[in-house]
């Protein structure tokens, strides 16, 4: 042990020799960060670009060298060294007008979907990023509303708070499972997938990568991974405040302030955000509003810069979800005329879905995050290491038969602990064909789950049972490497490894079990890019994706007691260009995709359990192309599509311990459900100066679901026809001040996020989760 150690530390040193690392931030006068800025050491090829906070990292050949910092429509600034190791840069703006079409901060968007500060149109993945202007000119609240804008890519909710479904190339998330996508928050993985149900605010970047991601995110990943960087602590002092309001008694508060305590060394960022809805779908038999929300959210941050090489950011963040459940939507009339339920259409219509039950339900979320962060930079080479521990408690109570009956009632306690360590070493040369990084992990998740429900008088009641009460535990330990190589100036080879080893134990206090298994999974990663030119890159990608298999709550004659672990290959090919001096984007990519043991999910009503089951093999094609165009410098056009072919090959059969065994072969060959077979954007958004204070921005987006299969047997009575969603966003800006009006979904189309066929899982009635109509707002802030 003691001669790997030290093996270790000869290669960083060495690896660091002669050569000295720079780091830094470039902001605006303001103090604003400017990402995408262009540092280089004057004199030689050696030159970097700033990410989304403004950070930079360059090494340099001499502790006199000197860095010139440009950026369009700012002066550049030539700084000498001078032994510093780390440079604060304030750009101020440029006097001459721009002539032309400028980009900035179009084309430019710096992504880190490779664990590294990267342009997006240079990234060979499919990756669809908004850096923090981006973010509030299209008014990204939550990953809902930043999934509109990514091509295979579909987000809904339904029943309570926290429960979502992530729909990506073909593979959905499915109840009891964990999401098809990593969710990663400045740079840390977080494995609970109800945290997707929070806002997003104060942001610097936000990102979607697909196509699995093991080896870089681990498991989980088998889709991609979704990117969150919330914005650093700043230097010097700002604060802003934002209030709103809108229909359905829609309520916002915000505030956000950040600086300086200790002026370069010590820094601070606070930002909380209050927001309350009253609803507007309305249970027609109670005559109240089910779809209410309250959100309370608190972030802090700490920076401490303990000297020129190393620095320790802590973070901590509070947020609680209080809100409406298990609204579904029943037919009104049903199928002897009376208002028992029964068959419903999914594709709603005045009248035929009514939500109709005699229990409001209600539920919420509470979320304790928090994290340490130590980043230790030796001269060529970064060391990093992040600790987080993560608490989630949700509950949920409400009707389970959706009609006015005394009869079925459910209820939900489930509480997450889960705990991370990560080690990293990265390789921080600039001028170097070979780039690398390496590291370690370690996570420890603790799930506790109680399930309980009622019968009533109308269903042969009273009676109280208890349908699960479990805790579940999953230790990871996972080793990981990703390299790239520059073979020539123009062709480099990238390759990554992850294996991750599981243990799985679950205590089943309700039956009296207990159950363990280990797992091991190697997902390897290899990617090879073409930069034809400055304005054409061409790439080919192959990885493994694994999503860990786990326990049901029993077996049943539709699902196991437990589920298999699934995994994914995925074969893509790919291009990005850029043309027109840089005023048109077009990128594309085509993927295969085989999946052995892909999770779905069923609720068994004839035992009031539910549980998740595997086709033995299934097989996605598909392909995405995403456009960007600059017809001036007051507009920009842009669109993306997305197409996928999502079928079942081998169904397998599931069930069985009991004695009847459920062939679910019968659907080989028909569509995926849950996965829409197309989704399609377009959309506008311009900024411009009216005068030299007053401010337009303005943004509109057609968002298009396509048909979308509810079940396997792939019937018209279970598929839901596409579907078109329109949003929009205006600002007017006034020195410190900004006015803004949104709207969403404003044909106010009625469509559903979720739809269940009652035929197939012992019930009588079909029913459905609504998406959430119109809604309308306006909102006033000051930075100050």
């Amino acid at each position: 042990m003691k001669n790997s150690i030290a093996l270790v530390l000869l290669l960083v040193s060495s690896l660091g020799f002669s050569q000295t690392l720079v780091t830094g931030k470039v902001t605006d006068q303001n103090g604003e960060p400017l990402p995408g800025a262009t540092i280089a050491e004057k004199g030689t090829t050696t030159g970097v670009i700033s990410d989304y906070n403004g950070n930079f990292e360059i090494t340099v050949s001499s502790t006199e060298a000197v860095l010139s910092v440009s950026y369009i429509g700012f002066e550049t600034q030539e700084i000498p060294v001078s032994g510093k190791s780390h440079i604060e840069v304030g750009l101020e703006e440029t006097a001459v007008s721009l002539s032309g079409v400028t980009v900035q901060g179009f084309s430019g968007v710096m992504g880190k979907s490779r664990k590294r500060t990267e342009s997006i149109q240079t990234t060979p993945e499919s990756v669809t990023a908004l850096n923090s202007e981006g973010i509030e000119r299209a008014g990204i609240t939550d990953i809902s509303s930043f999934s509109s804008l990514v091509p295979n890519l579909k987000f809904n909710s339904s029943q309570s708070i926290g429960l979502n479904f992530i729909t990506v190339r073909g593979i959905p998330q499915v109840r009891g499972g964990d999401a098809p996508l990593a969710f990663v928050i400045d740079g840390v993985t977080v494995p609970d997938p109800s945290l997707l149900s929070q806002d997003l605010y104060d942001l610097a970047l936000v990102e979607v990568v697909k196509g699995p991601q093991g080896a870089l995110y681990g498991k989980n990943a088998i889709g991609g991974a979704v990117n969150i960087y919330t914005k650093d602590p700043t230097n010097k002092m700002g604060n802003q405040l934002k209030l709103g309001g809108g229909n359905g008694g829609f309520k916002l508060a915000q505030f956000v302030s950040s600086g300086a305590i200790i002026k370069d060394k010590l820094f601070y960022r606070f930002s909380t955000q209050y927001k309350d809805f009253d609803g507007l779908l309305t249970n027609e038999f109670l005559d109240k509003k089910v779809d209410f929300r309250e959100d309370i959210n608190v972030r802090g941050q700490l920076k401490a810069r303990l000297s020129s090489n190393f620095s320790i950011t802590g973070s901590y963040q509070y947020f609680n979800i209080d809100g409406g459940a298990t609204y579904y939507s029943v037919n009104p009339t049903g199928t002897d005329g009376e208002f028992t339920g029964g068959i419903l259409d999914p594709n709603p219509s005045d009248g035929n879905n009514v939500i109709f039950s005699d229990v409001l339900g209600r539920s919420e979320m509470t979320n304790n995050y928090g994290t340490l962060k130590m980043d230790y930079n030796l001269s060529g080479v970064k060391l990093q290491a992040i600790t987080s521990f993560n608490k989630v408690d949700r509950s949920t109570n409400g009707d389970l038969d959706f009609l006015e009956l005394d009869g079925l009632t459910q209820g939900e306690e489930i509480t997450t602990k889960t705990f991370n360590q990560e080690i990293r070493l990265t390789n921080a040369k600039t001028n170097t064909k070979f780039d690398w990084s390496l590291g370690g992990f370690y996570q420890k998740i603790k799930k506790d789950f109680y399930q309980n429900g009622t019968t009533g008088v109308d269903f042969g009641g009273p009676d109280a049972y208890d349908t699960a009460d479990y805790i579940n535990e999953t230790q990871t330990i996972a080793l990981f490497g990703f390299g790239d190589y520059k073979l020539t100036d123009k062709l480099t080879l990238s390759a990554g490894f992850r294996l991750d080893m599981d243990n799985f134990t679950q205590d089943d206090l309700l039956f009296a079990t207990n159950s363990e298994r280990d797992n091991s999974e190697f997902q390897p990663k290899v990617s090879l890019s073409y930069q034809a030119n400055k304005n054409v890159l061409l790439y080919a990608n192959y990885g493994r994706g694994y999503r860990n298999g786990g326990y049901n709550a029993q077996p049943t004659d539709l699902f196991n007691g437990d589920f298999d672990d699934e995994t994914s290959d995925n074969y893509e090919l790919g291009f990005k260009t850029s043309s027109w001096n840089d005023r048109l984007i077009f990128n594309g990519s085509v993927f295969y995709s085989t999946l052995n043991n892909q999770q779905q999910y069923i609720l068994d009503l004839t035992t009031f359990i539910a549980g998740v089951y595997n086709y033995d093999k299934s097989e996605v094609f598909g392909f995405e192309l995403e456009s960007r165009a600059r017809l001036s410098n007051f507009l920009d056009v842009f669109a993306n599509f997305g197409l996928t072919d999502a079928e079942i090959v081998d169904g397998g059969t599931t069930g069985g311990e009991d004695g009847t065994l459920t062939d679910n072969t019968a659907y080989n060959g028909q569509k995926t459900p849950f996965v829409p077979v197309s989704t399609f954007g377009v959309g506008l958004e311009s900024s411009f100066d009216i005068t030299d204070n007053l401010k337009f921005s303005g943004f509109l987006n057609l968002d298009t679901t396509g048909k979308t299969y509810w079940h396997e047997s792939n019937r018209d009575a279970f598929t839901t026809d596409a579907y078109s969603l329109l949003d929009t966003r205006l600002g007017l800006s006034y020195k410190n001040w900004k006015l803004e009006l949104w709207g969403k979904n404003l044909t106010d189309k009625a469509y559903y996020q979720e739809f269940s066929p009652g035929e197939f899982v012992g019930s009588p009635d079909d029913v459905a989760w609504r998406g959430q109509p119109l809604t309308v707002g306006t909102s006033v802030s000051v930075k100050f």
